[in-house]
């Protein structure tokens, strides 16, 4: 058997390989959303129980000299809430904490990441249950976050889209990517703009939209959030249903920031489909219920439609577009 290099393989297939080694694990009937989906969730008694893990690691994930402990803290918490609202209408309740650390770190680094940790939790009203130290040779933070399914709702999988449901976004996308390409052209000592100021913003402090799930999570046939970006999200959400779609991408929403800064359409456009960590929902919803979900939070968009052809489509001013995908690869 040849040894492949996880770098010929990439993050979703190395994924699909271990969800394969462990697909007897299907076999429990109190899994209710497993390997590979946002959050892994299982019923106990008349609950659904979601855990999701995320990690953070310096020069990959966060820059030090791009953003303080305390931002580094917060985002940390953030990101992973992001799993839990995705999926749908649960509440996240414990975090468990892991830190590998460089022996010089200093004292006052560790206090002020551990404020922005108990901000962003004191912020959903969770516990910091636990967690553990290592040494290491850049910051390595991992967070495991329990969460608890409200009521007796469904949890909200990927994988339950249908042929012609929509599919819709919240808020704006690619300002993350923007602040991002941003800091590493003209690092931390540039006087930015208030409009490049909002963009590293959204960078370095992101907000997970729990509150947007749990009020339209019960309406959704399908649900994942944006952390690895548009294009690999609406193709995770249209492949785990075994569906294709359409994306429209003059629909896609952009930041009045975005536009004063990247004045080009195709830049606009890259940055929204491949910038990662916008932390927006993507999700599908019967037609005939998008107009009540955009009353129940306005800042919803829709963006295009789920389809039988088991491929993603692109659209601008209608006429089909070849998409090359730009975005970070983690191998």
């Amino acid at each position: 058997m040849k040894n492949i290099d996880i770098s010929s393989i990439g993050e979703f297939r190395l994924i699909d390989m271990i969800k394969n080694q462990f697909a007897d694990s299907k076999d429990n009937k109190n899994i209710v959303a497993g390997i590979g989906d946002d959050s892994f969730c299982f019923k106990s008694g008349k609950n659904n129980i979601c855990i999701t893990k995320d990690m953070l690691v310096e020069d990959v994930h966060f820059k030090k000299d791009w953003t303080n402990p305390q931002e580094i803290g917060r985002k940390s918490i953030e990101v992973n809430v992001s799993d839990i609202a995705a999926m749908g209408n649960v509440k996240p309740e414990y975090a468990f904490i892991g830190l590998g650390l460089p022996p010089k770190t200093s004292e006052i680094f560790i206090k002020n990441l551990y404020k922005g940790f108990k901000k962003a939790c004191d912020k959903y009203k969770m516990a910091i249950a636990g967690g553990n130290t290592v040494r290491a040779d850049k910051t390595i933070i991992s967070v495991t976050i329990v969460g608890i399914g409200i009521g007796r709702e469904r949890v909200i999988k990927r994988n339950g889209a249908g042929i012609g449901d929509l599919i819709g976004v919240t808020n704006t996308f690619g300002d993350a990517g923007a602040g991002v390409a941003l800091l590493y052209k003209y690092g931390t000592k540039h006087k930015y703009n208030k409009y490049e100021h909002f963009l590293i913003s959204k960078q370095n402090n992101p907000k997970a939209r729990l509150k947007e799930a749990q009020k339209i999570s019960k309406h959704l046939t399908s649900l994942t959030d944006a952390s690895d970006g548009l294009y690999i999200s609406v193709d995770l959400l249209a492949k785990d249903s075994g569906k294709g779609a359409e994306i429209y991408m003059d629909k896609i929403p952009v930041s009045s920031s975005l536009k004063k800064v990247f004045r080009e359409d195709k830049k606009r456009l890259d940055l929204a489909l491949f910038g990662a960590e916008d932390y927006e929902l993507i999700f599908t919803v019967p037609s005939l219920k998008a107009k009540l979900l955009k009353k129940l939070v306005p800042h919803i968009s829709y963006i295009g439609k789920i389809d039988s052809s088991k491929k993603v489509k692109y659209f601008y001013d209608g006429k089909e577009q070849k998409i090359k995908y730009l975005g970070y690869k983690h191998f």
